[in-house]
């Protein structure tokens, strides 16, 4: 099941482990999207969002091969999960661009924290991003460590306008075969 076309948007990764946050384009959902209200969002995988200023029409989670992931959440240990956040509206544009920021912190069911991100968008901070890369906003978790397998996995992040009061924080579970 193909879920990109030709247009690029802005891909935002962090790998369990490794620390660095990655940077590369991805192709957006060929797929019609949905616009919904903040209450009838299409939200998968057991995402728990809470939203103030956007407006977000889909939130789930997908395979590097672009395969969705299965609605249990369970994946391979070193598989890569994206989770994607299409955002319709809500970022506020100065000099013709838009300023995100996002945040990511795992932790296992038993509390050890196994990663803290600084801000992922740091490196736009001069720049800014154009409004339609912002709009796909893709965060990137790989569980590496055997030891998860006996924990489920859970993810928290923040994605924020740096130049407005626009905010989703949220949380999702993985669970390693």
């Amino acid at each position: 099941m193909k879920l990109f076309n030709c247009s690029t948007i802005l891909l935002l990764a962090i790998l369990f482990f490794a620390g660095e946050p990655v940077f590369a384009q991805r192709k957006k959902p060929a797929r019609k999207v949905r616009t919904a209200s903040a209450t009838n969002n299409l939200i998968k995988n057991g995402i728990q969002l809470k939203i103030n200023g956007f407006k977000v029409s889909d939130a789930y989670l997908m395979f590097d091969d672009e395969n969705l992931v299965p609605e249990d959440n369970k994946v391979d240990l070193n598989q890569n999960v994206n989770m994607i956040l299409i955002i319709e509206e809500g970022w506020n544009e100065t000099g013709g661009g838009v300023f995100p920021g996002s945040k990511q912190v795992i932790k296992l069911s038993n509390g050890k924290e196994i990663s803290n991100s600084e801000d992922l968008f740091a490196a736009f901070d001069e720049t800014g991003v154009s409004t339609e890369e912002a709009r796909y906003i893709t965060l990137n978790a790989q569980v590496t460590d055997p030891k998860t397998r006996k924990n489920t996995v859970v993810v928290n992040f923040r994605v924020w306008d740096k130049k407005g009061a626009a905010e989703i924080t949220g949380s999702y579970k993985l669970y390693i075969k």
